[in-house]
Parts: structure tokens; C-alpha cells; sequence
């Protein structure tokens, strides 16, 4: 019977500490899971028929890309807000916007929490599983294809720094693009995980704006930033 209430006891502590885990998770993010099942406004995947059409299409672009587009798009595996330098300008760093920073993180881990709803519900399967004829020019993760997180990440860091930055709106949008078609460029996503990566991009940003500590986070670091830009 003791031995029986000590498994018990550990069992309590250990469930305990998952649920601390979780709720803490829960802190740092701008939209708790709870808030939006992303499954329900996303259309599933399309069919193997459409699916064999985007591939033959992600061969046609890869035997037109060059040498620079594939270090681009390898390049855009980093899923960091500083990959829009090339449209802010030398000034964006880390290191001169320690407030933005810490946003984007945040809004990162944010978006990363519903891409895997779809992810996990859809699983399906990466392009180069499916076609061997395909050659990837980044590493790439065994979870489902659909959506694509990259695309999710560009297009919502877009949406906030087009916020922030409305003077560079145009550019920023189109670096936010360019993000997600990166991943169709580089082989290891269908061109319709990326859609759906932006139609989930623009949900979040619509709850999340809802939530006060992204609206004083958001503050802080478009101050910030638009003071190192230069920006009235």
C-alpha cells in the first residue's frame, strides 16, 4: 500500500509539473490555444490530384532557380524578424532593438503554437517525401507540410512591422511574401501550405491585438524602432 501511494504521490508531482509547464507556455504567448482552434477557418490540404500539379510546378522552379535564389531561400530558414533588415535598412539589429526583440519572440512562439493544429490534425506529408525528384536547398522538420510556418511567421512579422513602419508597408509586404515563397522555391513546401500559412498569419494577428500586453509590447517596440529608424 505504501508503494502504491508513493507511485500515486510521484504520479500527482508529475502531472503537477506538466500543468505548471503548460500554463507557464500559456504566459508567454500573446494568444493562449484556447482561444482558437485555427482547424476549423483552414481548409484541409488539397487533394493528390492538385497536390501532384503543385509539385510538377516546384520541379519547373527548380530548374530555373539560381545559385542566389537557392542561398536565399536556405538563408530564410531562420525564422527571425532581423530577416527583414534587407528592407529596414543596416540599423535593424538585435542589438539596437532589444524591445522589438523580445516582441518578435514572443510573437513567434505565438504563431508557432497554432501552426502545429494543422500541422498535427492534417499531417501531411512534405513535398520531397512525396517526390524524391525534388531537391531541397534547406533542412526541414518531419512535421506536416500544411500550413507552412515559415509562411505563417513572414506574413505575420509583416503584418506587425507594417504596423510599426507604415511608410515601408509596400516593401515590408513584399519581403513577407517573398518569405513564404521561399519555401515553394526552396522544395520543401507546396505553394497552398504556404496560403494557408498567411490566411493563419492574418487570424492571430486579429486575436492578438486583442490582448494587452501585445498592445503594450507593440508600443514599446514601435517607439523603439522607429526612433533608431529615424522616424517621427
Amino acid at each position: 500500500m505504501r508503494r502504491l501511494a508513493n507511485l500515486l504521490l510521484c504520479g500527482a508531482f508529475v502531472a503537477f509539473g506538466s500543468t505548471a509547464v503548460l500554463a507557464k507556455e500559456e504566459q508567454s504567448l500573446y494568444l493562449s490555444v484556447e482561444q482558437l482552434d485555427s482547424t476549423r477557418f483552414l481548409a484541409p490540404p488539397p487533394s493528390a490530384e492538385v497536390a501532384r500539379r503543385e509539385i510538377e510546378w516546384m520541379l519547373d522552379l527548380q530548374k530555373k532557380r539560381t545559385p542566389e535564389q537557392a542561398a536565399r531561400s536556405a538563408a530564410d530558414l531562420e525564422q527571425s524578424v532581423f530577416r527583414f533588415a534587407d528592407v529596414m535598412g543596416p540599423a535593424f539589429t538585435e542589438q539596437n532593438l532589444p524591445a522589438a526583440a523580445k516582441f518578435f519572440k514572443r510573437l513567434y512562439k505565438t504563431e508557432s503554437a497554432f501552426n502545429k493544429q494543422g500541422k498535427d490534425m492534417w499531417a501531411r506529408p512534405r513535398p520531397p517525401v512525396v517526390d524524391k525528384r525534388l531537391e531541397p536547398v534547406a533542412k526541414y522538420s518531419n512535421s506536416g507540410s500544411y500550413p507552412s510556418g515559415h509562411s505563417t511567421f513572414g506574413f505575420l512579422t509583416g503584418i506587425a512591422l507594417a504596423d510599426m513602419v507604415p511608410e515601408k508597408r509596400t516593401q515590408i509586404f513584399e519581403r513577407a511574401k517573398e518569405f513564404g515563397d521561399n519555401r515553394v522555391l526552396g522544395g520543401v513546401h507546396y505553394p497552398s501550405d504556404v496560403e494557408a500559412g498567411r490566411q493563419l498569419a492574418v487570424m492571430i494577428a486579429v486575436l492578438a491585438q486583442q490582448n494587452a500586453e501585445y498592445r503594450r509590447d507593440f508600443a514599446a517596440a514601435k517607439s523603439e524602432l522607429r526612433g533608431v529608424l529615424g522616424l517621427p
